[in-house]
């Protein structure tokens, strides 16, 4: 066979061992060739573009055993010119973090800690739009790969039962009115068990795994989420920014809700009237409505 192909049995068999290298189980069959056993336990990048279904994001997938923040590595090669659609993912972060500077606990080997590279022609307002479609596609992706229907909790968590499975990061760089780029992080707990996160958050927190009971095949979810990001992006793109608000309505389910939204010491209690075209959040307070751009979130009456 590799002689019909035009291919020397050296260049098979250091092939071969370059993969057997990367962690996968290769059978020599007498005869018959090699036959996979056994994919890497470990994320490979071989693994995660095979069968992605994907145009745009996933063409050039980095992956680090150990980095400071997935967010921080793409914004620096961002900053050098990468290209839209680039995809940094770690096994382990030692910085991880969430919004307002909070840290991201980053256990290695079990969840899922990644950032994508865009570069939409959009005026810097809509970036908080952009972080709302990802948590849509985010929920998407968990079900579609687990079954689990997570809810959104503005404006960038994901929830099961009420604990916190994932949280959405966008950082962008901007140029007059438009973004230069946005990395936009993304961290789902997908094998964690409570025994690996930090004892602060082990009440808060839940995994794919604590949900369902078994492990999670991490590779599934990122193609899932890779796949569900693309398409919403680029309905977003298209100028659909009303089915991006309605689907993550339907799965926030937190119009007509009693909230109070604390940020930089202050807190406005209201109730919610959706979001805006831009991904802001409409509040009705005392007869008159409030615009909220960023806070932490809670329900006071459902």
């Amino acid at each position: 066979m590799a002689r019909r192909l035009g291919v020397s049995r050296a260049a098979v068999w250091k092939g071969i061992q370059t993969l057997r290298r990367k962690g996968y189980e290769i059978e020599a069959q007498l005869a018959k060739g090699y036959r996979l056993v056994a994919s890497p336990k470990g994320l490979s990048a071989l693994e995660i573009k095979r069968g992605l279904r994907c145009r745009l994001l996933g063409r050039k997938v980095h992956l680090f055993q150990v980095v400071d923040s997935t967010n921080t590595v793409a914004y620096r090669r961002a900053l050098k010119g990468a290209e839209e659609g680039e995809v940094f993912l770690a096994e382990s972060q030692t910085g991880g973090r969430g919004r307002m500077g909070r840290s991201w606990s980053s256990p290695a080997g079990l969840n899922l800690y990644l950032s994508v590279l865009l570069r939409p022609q959009l005026p810097p307002a809509k970036v908080p739009l952009i972080t709302l479609m990802a948590a849509v596609a985010s929920a998407e992706a968990v079900e579609e790969a687990t079954g689990l229907r997570p809810e959104i909790k503005w404006p960038n968590d994901l929830l099961l039962r009420g604990r916190k499975l994932g949280g959405i990061l966008a950082e962008a760089a901007s140029e007059a009115d438009l973004i230069a780029f946005l990395v936009l992080g993304i961290g789902i707990n997908v094998n964690a068990l409570a025994r690996d996160f930090p004892e602060d958050v082990r009440g808060v927190a839940t995994s794919l795994r604590q949900e369902l009971g078994r492990e999670v095949d991490r590779v599934e979810v990122i193609r899932a989420l890779l796949e569900r990001l693309e398409a919403w992006y680029v309905r977003l793109l298209e100028g659909d920014a009303q089915g991006v608000i309605q689907t993550w309505e339907e799965l926030a389910r937190v119009r007509g809700r009693l909230v109070e939204v604390a940020f930089m010491g202050d807190r406005v209690r209201g109730e919610v009237q959706g979001v805006d075209e831009d991904g802001a959040l409409l509040l009705r307070e005392g007869g008159r409505e409030r615009r909220v751009v960023a806070g932490d979130l809670k329900v006071l009456r459902w």
